[in-house]
């Protein structure tokens, strides 16, 4: 199903009517079966309404993905603020003018005119002749910031909270040139500046962003929050925050208003540098700085151009920089007064990337400067201009990957290709290979030789290897993709069995994960019920990935889906886990206990049509504790009919679950019954124990030794909470580390034991900033301050 675009078609009623209707006509048949238009105009979409004309248009402007405006010789004021309305919200903006009788132009409109085209407004207005001439122009541009826009939208968004240097993503080997950019735009974030790096594609503004954002932590000025956003909604974004702070709840249990509120304080809670890399969606940007503290120093970097406090173009580098870049991977040899390798890097128009990717090639070829010259003056030019070129203004950069993309042999050509069909622009090699239907090692081979020549870069997250493209790169990658009229079936498929394999490893889930999502949204509006319903299994049911990473809208909408199309396929049992699943995504993550208790509820219901008794126990007693959380009268009904039917069906799983939960219960009602909750607790935990459940077992341990230390028991208390820190040992288990260390030194207190207390303490807290769990590091950090304990601050 394709995705839908507004499209505000602006300009004088009268005087272009055959162009507004010429426009009508065009849009809707462009986007590729990908994007699907919708225009507005005002004589025919604006409604009856005892709105003002203004309001009518503004709210139409609102949602409105693109604009398009059309000028000729009349002026008008609504014309010309429907324009700067779209300014204000960020919205891409493409200008066309008639050139007939330019001589009776409004003089107002002409400074109009004269004012977007300079330079320095990042807009040219084109001009045409003839209705035929409009429509090849605006086909042309339209296609353009399509393709545009699908890298963007295909560049998964990111977040990372980095305290020291290492952690600051996209960092170059080595930054060549921009140290007066540098220091301009240090100065600037020393005094709480928005700043945005404006520039074409591949001149470095991601690269400088972060040398920039390295230096700000190396030198004592605070840690760096780095968002890649690309075209994200302002939501995404702020899901993003809370991931990477660990506030995830805090994000999903707000809206509108209040989240932004949340969000304010989060971020001026981390006394950081906010970084916004890549981005596309204006609106969204707009709506993101609401939510940033004036105190905040904000770094952008876009192609377009936003209204932030300073836009510093990022433009080409000096030739003196070029010629250092371009000698950069050129080991052994001094081309810094060779004269062809100064008229390459002016055809190559003193471009960041393209030099990168020359520089490379000279290394991996053995060339001269005068022999890659001649190889780019002579390189095939048969491939359409891609997206990201044209408005360059210089062929040089296509030119140089023309060279190196027809210097492949065929095995890395077909990878380069391929890499142009994913939805996002990097995979890992086991992912391409499995779309290729080749060898892992095979494919991964060809990728590090693929960076070798400066067309991919290598990345790792933990222990998983991926390769990334560069947009410009992937841009072309895409357009040779897209002309060969190739499928996204594979990748789809390819993307379903690789969630299934690593349904358990959830570093290499992070590494494709939207890929994944983006094969699981496209199976499914494609009609591939079974390969959709099969990708949100292996992520929700049949791996932990969305448990423990937690659910972004996106995801939450496609398990929704999931559910909706397992019940059309009549897989009834499917639809009764992803219920289950959805629930604990709305009571663990969102405490949105309404919502969860009404998926439990469906659970329920599907559980006793498919005669699954063991299941009907278990989601009862999940029932009974959203009824206990809601503080409903009910919620010992519901866990005493789980119990029953545990009881009577000698299984021990269920069982140990059922009273696993009632000890809970028993422990947070009002008033808590702590003998009857160390009862429950005991017996699931001999239970998990003798099965080797443990979850079960270790949450259970944690509560019996709440029960004990509320009971005075302390000795025994802090015997247990050993047990369950051992347990937590033997799984790795960070999250549970830290909170059993917690439970330990509030026994160590009770005891009088403050040396005890004080390094538990300590180590939880580690733990608990570690894993970004912000919520229990401040709510430990409270308890300690109440208690006189020293609280180490965060390094």
């Amino acid at each position: 199903m394709p995705t839908e675009l507004s499209v505000f078609i602006s300009s004088k009623m009268q005087e272009l009517a055959p162009e507004r209707k010429a426009l009508q006509e065009l849009l809707p048949t462009l986007g590729r079966d990908i994007f699907k238009f919708q225009t507005w105009i005002f004589e025919g979409d604006a409604p009856a309404s005892n709105k003002s004309i203004r309001d009518i248009y503004l709210e139409a402007l609102q949602n409105a993905d693109l604009y398009i405006g059309i000028f000729w010789n009349e002026f008008g004021e609504w014309t010309l603020d429907e324009f700067e309305r779209a300014t204000e919200r960020g919205i891409e903006r493409h200008l066309y003018v008639k050139n007939l009788n330019p001589e009776q132009r409004d003089p107002r409109l002409q400074a109009f005119l004269d004012k977007q085209s300079d330079v320095r407004f990042g807009i040219t207005p084109r001009w045409f002749t003839s209705l035929e001439d409009l429509k090849q122009q605006v086909g042309r541009s339209v296609e353009k910031w399509l393709l545009e826009r699908q890298v963007a939208y295909h560049s998964a968004i990111s977040a990372v909270f980095a305290q020291i240097p290492d952690d600051v993503p996209e960092q170059p080997k080595r930054l060549v040139g921009r140290d007066d950019l540098v220091a301009e735009v240090q100065a600037l974030l020393d005094d709480q500046e928005h700043i945005l790096l404006r520039g074409f594609g591949g001149m470095g503004k991601t690269a400088l962003a972060a040398t920039i954002a390295a230096q700000h932590t190396a030198t004592g000025r605070g840690p760096v929050l780095w968002l890649r956003v690309g075209a994200a909604e302002p939501d995404a974004v702020f899901e993003a925050v809370g991931r990477a702070l660990g506030m995830q709840q805090a994000i999903a249990t707000t809206s509108g208003d209040e989240r932004l509120q949340v969000i304010r304080h989060l971020l001026a809670e981390t006394k950081a540098l906010l970084v916004l890399d890549d981005v596309w969606n204006g609106a969204a940007l707009a709506r993101v700085v609401k939510a940033v503290p004036r105190a905040m120093p904000l770094l952008v970097t876009s192609r377009h151009r936003f209204p932030l406090d300073e836009i510093i173009e990022v433009g080409e580098l000096k030739p003196a920089e070029a010629l250092k870049l371009l000698n950069l991977y050129v080991r052994g040899r001094d081309i810094s007064s060779d004269l062809d390798a100064r008229r390459l890097c002016e055809i190559l128009g003193y471009h960041a990337f393209a030099l990168e990717i020359a520089s490379k090639t000279l290394k991996v070829y053995q060339l001269s400067p005068a022999e890659l010259l001649q190889r780019v003056e002579q390189a095939p030019h048969d491939l359409s201009m891609p997206a990201n070129y044209g408005e360059m203004g210089r062929a040089g950069v296509k030119s140089l990957l023309d060279t190196s993309v027809s210097a492949l042999h065929r095995d890395l050509l077909d990878v380069f290709i391929a890499l142009g069909g994913m939805f996002e622009p990097s995979s890992t090699p086991e992912l391409l290979a499995r779309v290729m239907g080749r060898n892992t090692q095979t494919v991964g081979d060809a990728l590090s030789q693929l960076e070798e020549r400066g067309l991919v870069s290598a990345r790792k997250h933990h222990h998983v290897e991926y390769f990334r493209l560069h947009d410009l790169a992937y841009s072309y990658a895409r357009t040779m993709f897209m002309n060969k009229g190739r499928s996204h079936l594979p990748v789809v498929e390819a993307c379903q069995m690789y969630a299934s394999a690593h349904k358990d490893d959830l570093d290499a889930l992070d590494v494709e994960q939207s890929n994944i999502l983006e094969a699981a949204e496209t199976a499914y509006h494609s009609n591939q019920a079974d390969v959709f319903i099969a990708i949100l299994k292996s992520l929700t049911v049949d791996g932990p990935y969305f448990a423990a990473r937690g659910h972004t809208a996106v995801s939450l909408k496609l398990l929704k889906n999931a559910i909706q199309a397992a019940r059309e396929s009549n897989e009834l049992e499917t639809a009764h886990y992803l219920l289950s699943r959805l629930g604990n995504s709305y009571a663990d993550f969102m405490g949105d206990y309404d919502n969860a208790l009404m998926a439990y509820q469906e659970a329920l219901a599907l559980a006793r049509s498919l005669g699954n008794v063991r299941r009907e126990a278990i989601l009862l007693t999940v029932i009974g504790k959203m009824r206990l959380l809601q503080n409903a009268d009910d919620a010992n009904d519901y866990y005493g009919e789980a119990e029953t039917i545990a009881r009577n069906l000698s299984d021990d799983f269920v069982l140990g679950f059922v009273l696993h939960h009632q000890g809970y219960q028993f422990i947070n009602q009002q008033p808590p019954d702590y003998e009857r909750g160390k009862e429950l607790s005991d017996e699931a935990a001999k239970i998990a124990a003798a099965l080797r459940l443990p979850d079960i077992h270790f949450w259970s341990l944690l509560n019996r030794g709440s029960c004990e230390h509320e009971l005075g028991e302390l000795s025994q208390a802090l015997a247990t909470h050993y047990e369950a820190y051992e347990l937590a040992k033997e799984q790795n288990n960070h999250f549970w580390l830290a909170g059993v260390l917690r439970s330990i030194g509030e026994d160590y207190h009770r005891m009088d034991n403050r040396v005890q207390a004080q390094a538990a303490f300590d180590e939880a807290l580690a733990l608990w900033r570690e894993v970004k769990a912000k919520a229990q590091a401040d709510d430990l950090i409270q308890y300690m301050n109440e208690r006189a304990y020293t609280v180490q601050p965060e390094l």
